[in-house]
């Protein structure tokens, strides 16, 4: 079955998949930095279901011609992770403790872990 691609739920799914990517770069960044494989594991994997749920949303086929597409997003999943990564590092070198929450940031706290 040949699915035509939608182009608003290409860019709608471009833009979820590099935000949700931002938190889980974040806590990739923390699970390196405390040396937990088993976090740093899931932090690159637990997002990868969504992403694949976009592609398809978005109507990519997995042949050549959906190649280049596909590699779009991967390239906001890379960025979006790089995006949080980048946030973690910025907040412990301001001396900042934010832990593995990216949120923690935007609530004012800036210590520990919150929720």
């Amino acid at each position: 079955m040949v699915r035509k691609m939608n182009v608003s739920w290409f860019i709608i799914g471009l833009m979820v998949t590099f935000l949700v990517n931002i938190p889980f770069g974040f806590w990739r960044a923390h699970a390196k930095r405390t040396g937990n494989k088993l976090e740093w594991a899931l932090a690159v994997h637990l997002p990868v279901p969504l992403v694949v749920l976009m592609r398809y949303l978005a109507g990519l086929s997995w042949n050549l011609e959906g190649a280049p597409l596909i590699l779009v997003f991967v390239l906001a999943y890379f960025l979006g992770q790089r995006t949080g990564g980048k946030l973690y590092q910025r907040a412990h070198e301001s001396g900042l403790n934010p832990g593995r929450n990216v949120f923690v940031l935007w609530s004012g706290g800036g210590e520990g872990e919150a929720i």
